[in-house]
């Protein structure tokens, strides 16, 4: 049995001392927001005890379904959150910093490197009626080459352009068991074993039994496969939020237990052996405790550097929420040992914090208090050599307000202590500022997303942060980097009558490739669709790649030629507005292909000048690397300057056609390369036009030339689409007639234009548009029945299809009367009929048509049947009743 550090107390003795001995220190220490506090070590929650966990299966993401079955019963639902919203509390008393204000800045400026719109509310929907669920509980991990997002309840892959590579349900990728539902995601990349690390919780009403889920991926290649693991499967027990941390040699989870998912009972934490889990192997090692209810809502810290020790934190202040951690402190632990060892410790300090406080609803344009807060605990934990980042919601009295307000509590503690360093809330006059997530990149700055909304502003996602040399508790200026679209109202389309549920989270992780830039990324409120059910009730996510760094410059290609010569620049932090100069004069002209890879067009000069690249930030080094050397105009020098098109599929075989001026038409004498790969087939018909064959490949890969065995100057970049798939049209039925606009929903889409088309039972769709890779819209043809929708993208075929229902209309009837006994021939008009025997059936009033003839899609003859007075008439085609009718009127003789 693994023992803990133990104490008379349960907590450490020297530190369960609290309230009237602190009183004076703490009036004073309020102007920095943080209190006295012994450093004895606290106990843990009582005796770990050894448990074993068994691996649940593989899966391989790529070969995940575009579409899923359903897993809940309940088509929509918003999940639970298990603690009762508290009373909104007084304003907390510590320093309050607003965001817009310019006199908190760093002295740096926060860059959006890239950014793109991530997972939303219509595109889960493609996944199956289980998905339409809030709040999505945003989370994002970043790769060597990918970016991994998860939602409630989906999961998404993507390049770092923002191209999506793989969506898929999270339900299959956990392999939840049957009749259970997932929820509550977290995820991240672990840079010691580079290999994504991913949890969240399953549960089953009516008990609301629940176990947590637990996937390591094979690789660095989140497309790839992973091993699925479970822990603590309880038929009585509600795990809520379960959150991981992983260092150097451990795995931590921590998550609050409730009885039925009524009562609290505690939170429990769970310590598992890494290097098992990393090999799949199974069983795997564990030490557990809990539940203790004595504490609540610990967040295991994602740590960016490598550490034995995983640290783990708790709001010890927020009394409200759930009881259990009343102690006037933040809880501070270091987890040690691993539990192949048996020597797992919970060493916990409780350094004093000045309290949080629970937070107010948030307002949005004419909905005031409309959106919840929930509660004060801590959301996000970061830590990197010794420092640690963590944080939540509170309420606060920003400058020059009348009213508390949501904020975002900011707090800095030095673990070595430990000490609390900062302790600060970010705020907004007249508005509110919630679900904060904090990372940290490698040289310690810090960033911060979270959510603004006031009563002139739709819920939108802003950042800030600190430079690790900036003044304490100070802040860069605010960015709002995606507006909100319209008000969010979860209770029309939930049947609720609530705060809507927002968050419950937000997500923030370090790029392992680029140590000075970190992701982040939010929900905002989105516009939602009257076919999908979701208007007003839409969300969607914002993600960004964030830099406090000035740009470097590792390399030029080439590094010689004359004035007009395109220079393909390798570096970091390139921003979209970044300038390029030769020497001290400006590039003619500059394109900004991705943070790391630029083109720029040589002014005139002389001799040997560095290239050297400026952004908000500052202006890159100079070093042998940047120089570029003038030498004699060359009129023949070869130059890529663009390919067409930009994109195609993985599997290769796109005609390519390449533009730029130099080549030589002399078979095998130009080459290009596609990150590496040849392409085939390369024929030029001229010094400045070639084609060629894209080999298959993956992401977005640089190509580049090579003429007469000399590097070409000038690149592009060339994005390889997943395999495309249909995965939904909206709406799924339109007029027989056709021109009917219908949204084709999906993956491998090829935005360029008539490189993706969609057949309607073989007729094709007009006006195709695609605005993205995961999104079409085009006029439906005119058609007949129910047919089956497919897609064509760059010529191949794309996987799964849709079902439209053409709906006929009725135009005329002739005659319109006829004898009450029945029998009359008529002939009626319109359009959607079908010619097949049976298809096509008329009713007169309740009363059905015989000896049904269509001779065309428009024109059918029937014989009435008996009646009496004046009937409506309506066709019934393949399922599709007619939009509209006719009036016959029976004769009484």
């Amino acid at each position: 049995m693994a023992p803990f550090a133990a104490g008379s107390d349960g907590r450490g003795g020297c530190m369960k001392r609290r309230v009237t001995l602190w009183l004076v220190a703490a009036l004073a220490a309020l102007a920095i927001g943080f209190l006295p506090a012994g450093q004895a070590q606290a106990t843990g929650p009582g005796n770990l005890h050894p448990v074993t966990i068994g691996r649940n299966g593989t899966i391989l993401v790529r070969a995940l379904p575009a579409r899923s079955p359903a897993g809940l019963a309940h088509a929509r639902r918003p999940v639970m959150r298990l603690t009762d919203k508290p009373s909104p509390g007084p304003p907390s008393q510590v320093a309050t910093t607003l965001t817009t204000s310019s006199t908190a800045t760093t002295g740096s400026t926060e860059e959006v490197l890239s950014s793109f719109g991530g997972a939303s509310l219509d595109q889960q929907l493609a996944l199956g009626s289980d998905q339409f669920v809030t709040p999505p509980d945003a989370q994002i991990a970043a790769g060597p080459s990918q970016v991994v997002e998860m939602v409630n309840s989906s999961g998404s892959v993507w390049d770092k352009r923002g191209h999506l590579l793989n969506l898929f349900d999270l339900n299959l990728f956990f392999k939840v068991p049957t009749g259970y539902s997932f929820s509550d995601p977290r995820v991240l990349f672990d840079q010691v074993s580079q290999r994504w690390f991913a949890s969240g919780v399953a549960f089953i009403p009516p008990t609301y039994a629940s176990v947590v889920v637990i996937a390591v991926s094979a690789s660095t290649d989140a497309t790839g496969t992973w091993y699925q693991y479970n822990a603590d499967n309880s038929s009585t027990l509600t795990h809520d939020q379960p959150k991981i941390g992983v260092s150097s040699d451990k795995v931590v989870l921590s998550w609050n237990d409730f009885y039925q998912a009524a009562f609290f009972e505690g939170q429990s934490t769970w310590v598992l052996q890494k290097s098992q889990m990393v090999a799949g192997s199974t069983p795997v090692n564990g030490a557990a405790m809990g539940p203790d209810s004595s504490r609540s809502s610990p967040v295991p810290a994602v740590q960016i550097t490598s550490n034995s020790d995983e640290y783990v934190v708790f709001n010890g202040t927020d009394c409200g929420t759930l009881g259990g951690n009343c102690i006037g402190a933040i809880g501070v632990v270091r987890i040690s040992g691993t539990p192949l060892q048996g020597n797992v410790m919970w060493n916990e300090s409780d350094p004093g914090l000045a309290a949080t406080s629970a937070p107010p609803s948030a307002d949005q344009p004419g909905m005031a208090g409309s959106i919840a807060t929930n509660d004060d605990r801590f959301l996000t934990a970061v830590w990197e050599n010794g420092v640690l980042w963590t944080g939540g919601n509170d309420a606060c009295l920003p400058p020059a307000d009348s009213a508390a307000r949501p904020c975002s509590r900011l707090i800095q503690v030095t673990t070595a202590g430990p000490n609390v360093a900062q302790n600060f809330d970010i705020a907004m006059t007249g508005g509110g500022l919630f679900y904060p997530a904090l990372g940290m990149d490698g040289g310690a700055d810090m960033y911060v997303v979270y959510n603004v909304s006031s009563s002139s502003q739709y819920i939108g996602v802003r950042i800030t942060g600190q430079l690790a040399s900036a003044p304490v508790q100070t802040v860069a200026p605010g960015q709002t980097i995606r507006s909100g679209d319209t008000t969010y109202d979860m209770n029309p389309c939930f049947g609720t009558n609530q705060t809507s549920r927002w968050g419950d989270y937000s997500g923030a992780a370090i790029d392992p490739q680029n140590a000075t830039d970190v992701w982040v990324l939010a929900e905002f409120a989105a516009v939602g669709s009257s076919a999908n059910g979701d208007a007003g009730c839409d969300w969607a996510t914002y993600a960004a790649r964030l830099t406090f760094a000035a740009p470097t410059v590792s390399g030029i290609s080439p590094s010689s030629g004359s004035v007009g010569t395109v220079v393909s620049v390798a570096g970091t932090d390139f921003t979209p507005a970044a300038s390029v100069s030769f020497g001290s004069t400006p590039a003619t002209s500059v394109s900004v292909l991705s943070a790391n890879q630029l083109n720029a067009t040589a002014p005139s000069g002389n001799g040997t000048l560095d290239v050297r690249v400026t952004t908000a930030d500052g202006t890159s080094a100079t070093s042998t690397a940047d120089q570029f050397t003038y030498g004699a105009a060359c009129s023949t020098c070869a130059t890529l300057s663009s390919i067409s098109p930009t994109s195609g599929p993985a599997a290769g075989a796109t005609t390519v056609t390449f533009s730029g001026r130099g080549f030589d038409p002399s078979a095998g004498k130009t080459t290009f390369s596609f990150g590496g790969a040849a392409a085939t087939t390369v024929i030029c018909s001229n010094t400045t036009v070639c084609t060629g064959t894209s080999p298959a490949g993956s992401g977005t890969v640089t190509v580049t030339a090579i003429v007469d065995g000399v590097a070409a100057s000038g690149a592009a970049t060339f994005t390889y689409l997943p395999p495309a798939s249909l995965t939904s049209v909206s709406p799924t039925s339109g007029a027989a007639t056709g021109g009917t606009t219908v949204t084709f929903t999906g993956s491998g889409f090829d935005t360029t234009s008539n490189r993706t088309t969609f057949s309607f039972g073989g007729a094709a769709a007009t006006g195709v548009s695609c605005s993205s890779s995961t999104t079409c819209t085009g006029s439906s043809p005119a058609g007949i029945g129910s047919v089956t929708v497919t897609a064509t993208v760059n010529g191949a075929p794309a996987g799964g299809s849709a079902t439209f229902s053409y709906i006929p209309s009725l135009s005329s009837i002739s005659p319109s009367t006829g004898t009450a006994a029945g029998g009359t021939t008529v002939t009626i008009t319109g359009s959607g009929f079908d010619t097949a025997a049976g298809k096509a059936t008329f009713s007169f009033g309740s009363a059905t048509a015989t000896s049904v003839v269509c001779s065309s899609a428009t024109s059918c003859a029937v014989v009435t049947p008996a009646g009496s007075g004046v009937v409506s008439v309506v066709a019934m085609v393949d399922g599709q009743q007619s939009s509209n009718s006719l009036s016959f009127r029976y004769r009484k003789k």
